[in-house]
C-alpha cells in the first residue's frame, strides 16, 4: 500500500487517472438515478456540480503543474458539448430550461487555470465560490415560494437567492482572506470582501443559460487580484473614489435612458476592472468613445425624433469587452504593443460609431459598400461621405487621446488608420454577412426581424452586436499586421 501511495506522489497522471474516473463515476450514477428516478434532474446537477467544483479547487495545490488538470477540463469540455448537441448525459442536460452551464463550467477552469497557474489561492477562492455559494443560492431562492424576483437579462433570479449569494460568498472570502488577502490592512480587507462579493452576486444577476459556472470565478478572480494590486500600488482610496464618481455618472446615462439597466451593470464593472488593472491610460479613451457616442446619438436631421439608445450590457461589452479583455491580459503579461493593441480597438468601436451617427446627417441615401445599390438610412452596410469623414474624425479623436499617453507619433498613426479600416470591414460584415430583412412587397429592408419580412443576405446568427464585436477584434489585428510590415 506504501508502494502505490508513493507512486501516485511521484507520477501524478495516476492522478489524472483517479480524477478521471471519479468524475465518470458521478455521471454513470447521475445517469442511473435520472433513469430509476430516484430524485431530479436538477439534485443530481447540484451534487455533481459541489463535488467536481471543490475537487478542481484543491487542484493549483494536488498537480504541479496546469498539463494533467486542464487536460482533464478540456475531455469534459468536449464530453459536455457533445452530449448536448446529441441529447445525451440527460440526467444533467435536461432540468426544464435550456443551459450551457455543464459546457461553461470546464471553460472557465480551462480559462483560469490555463493563464493563471500560478495565483493558486485565488483560483481555489474562485472555485469554492462557485461550488458552493451558487447551489446555495439557488437552493435558498428556489425555496422561497414568497420570494421577490427580477429578470435583468433573460433568467428569473430571486432576491433571497442573491442576498444567499452575497452572504455566502462573503463568508468564503472571510475565511480564505489569510491566504487571498493577507497583505491588506483589517479596514480595506473588508472593503475587498464585500466589493468582491458584491461583484460576484451581480455577475450571477445578469448570468443566463448557466453562463455563471463561467463569469462567477473569472469575476471572483478577477476582483480578488485587483484588489491586492490597488494595496500594492497605494491606489485605494483614488480608486473607490473614482469609480464612485464613474458610477455616479453611469447611473445618470441610465436614468436618461441611454443605459438599460443591465448596461449600467455591465458598463460600470467593466469601469471597475478597466481603472483598477490600467489606470487613466485606459479609461480616459474609453470615456472618450462612450460619452462622444451618446453626444452624437443627440444628432438628428429636420423632422426626425431622437431616439434614446438605452444599450444593454451586451452593446456595451460588443463595443468594449475586446479592449477590457486588452486591458488585462497587459497586466497580467505586459507587452509594449499591449497598449496600442488597446487604442486600436477603441478607435474601431469609435470610428464605427461616429461614422454611424455622422451619416445619418447626410442629405443622400446611403449605397451599400459592396453592391453599390441605394439602401434606406440605417441598413447595415450603407455607407455615406459624411459618414466616412465621421469614421475618419472618430478615429483620430482616439488617437490625440492615446497620443497624451504614448508619445510616438508613427504608432498613434497606425492605430487612426487600423480603426478606420475597420469600420469600413464592419461596414463590409453589415452587407454580407449580418442578417437583413426583407419585406414581403421588396421595398424595405432592415436587419431588425420582423416576422412577416424574408431572410434578405447574411446569416441570422449575426446580428449588429456579433458585427460591433468583431470590428473591434478587427482593430487590434489590422495594427499588428501593419506594424509588422512597416
Amino acid at each position: 500500500m506504501d508502494n502505490i501511495f508513493s507512486d501516485i506522489s511521484i507520477n501524478e497522471w495516476y492522478l489524472f487517472v483517479f480524477f478521471f474516473l471519479s468524475i465518470v463515476l458521478m455521471i454513470f450514477l447521475s445517469e442511473l438515478a435520472q433513469k430509476n428516478n430516484i430524485w431530479q434532474n436538477h439534485i443530481n446537477r447540484k451534487i455533481i456540480h459541489i463535488a467536481v467544483g471543490i475537487a478542481i479547487s484543491l487542484t493549483p495545490y494536488i498537480f504541479t503543474s496546469r498539463l494533467k488538470p486542464c487536460l482533464l477540463a478540456l475531455i469534459f469540455f468536449t464530453i459536455n458539448l457533445i452530449s448536448y448537441k446529441n441529447n445525451r448525459l440527460n440526467s444533467f442536460h435536461l432540468i426544464g430550461r435550456d443551459s450551457y452551464g455543464t459546457i461553461f463550467f470546464p471553460l472557465s477552469y480551462l480559462l483560469l487555470a490555463g493563464l493563471f497557474w500560478d495565483y493558486s489561492n485565488h483560483i481555489t477562492a474562485s472555485f469554492l465560490i462557485l461550488a458552493i455559494a451558487d447551489p446555495f443560492a439557488s437552493i435558498i431562492g428556489s425555496n422561497n415560494n414568497k420570494n421577490k424576483s427580477y429578470n435583468v437579462l433573460e433568467d428569473k433570479k430571486s432576491l433571497v437567492g442573491s442576498a444567499a449569494m452575497f452572504l455566502c460568498s462573503a463568508i468564503i472570502l472571510s475565511l480564505l482572506s489569510q491566504l487571498i488577502f493577507s497583505d491588506l490592512s483589517t479596514d480595506f480587507k473588508l472593503i475587498a470582501i464585500l466589493t468582491t462579493s458584491l461583484a460576484i452576486t451581480i455577475a450571477e444577476g445578469l448570468s443566463y443559460k448557466g453562463s455563471d459556472n463561467l463569469t462567477i470565478p473569472i469575476i471572483a478572480f478577477l476582483f480578488i487580484e485587483l484588489f491586492n494590486h490597488l494595496n500594492k500600488i497605494n491606489f485605494v482610496s483614488e480608486f473607490l473614489f473614482i469609480i464612485t464618481l464613474i458610477v455616479l455618472s453611469l447611473f445618470t446615462f441610465y436614468t436618461k435612458k441611454h443605459l438599460s439597466i443591465s448596461g449600467f451593470i455591465g458598463a460600470s464593472l467593466m469601469a471597475a476592472l478597466l481603472f483598477g488593472f490600467g489606470g487613466y491610460s485606459y479609461t480616459y479613451p474609453i470615456a472618450v468613445f462612450f460619452i462622444t457616442s451618446t453626444i452624437l446619438s443627440f444628432i438628428k436631421k429636420q423632422n426626425t425624433e431622437i431616439k434614446k439608445s438605452n444599450r444593454t450590457i451586451i452593446q456595451v461589452y460588443a463595443n468594449g469587452g475586446i479592449a477590457l479583455s486588452i486591458c488585462i491580459l497587459n497586466y497580467f503579461f505586459s507587452h509594449s504593443l499591449m497598449y496600442p493593441c488597446f487604442l486600436a480597438t477603441v478607435a474601431a468601436a469609435n470610428s464605427d460609431t461616429w461614422g454611424t451617427e455622422i451619416g445619418k446627417k447626410s442629405n443622400k441615401n446611403p449605397i451599400d459598400i459592396l453592391s453599390g445599390n441605394t439602401v434606406r438610412e440605417g441598413v447595415s452596410g450603407g455607407i455615406t461621405l459624411y459618414g466616412n469623414i465621421g469614421s475618419i474624425i472618430g478615429s483620430i479623436s482616439i488617437g490625440i487621446i492615446g497620443y497624451y499617453f504614448l508619445t510616438d507619433i508613427k504608432i498613434i498613426s497606425l492605430i487612426i488608420i487600423s480603426g478606420f479600416i475597420s469600420s469600413i470591414f464592419d461596414s463590409i460584415l453589415g452587407s454580407s454577412v449580418q442578417a437583413r430583412y426583407i419585406s414581403p412587397d421588396g421595398l424595405i429592408i432592415t436587419e431588425k426581424y420582423k416576422k412577416s419580412y424574408y431572410l434578405y443576405t447574411g446569416s441570422k446568427q449575426v446580428n449588429n452586436d456579433i458585427v460591433n464585436l468583431y470590428c473591434t477584434i478587427s482593430g487590434p489585428l489590422i495594427f499588428l499586421i501593419i506594424h509588422s510590415i512597416i
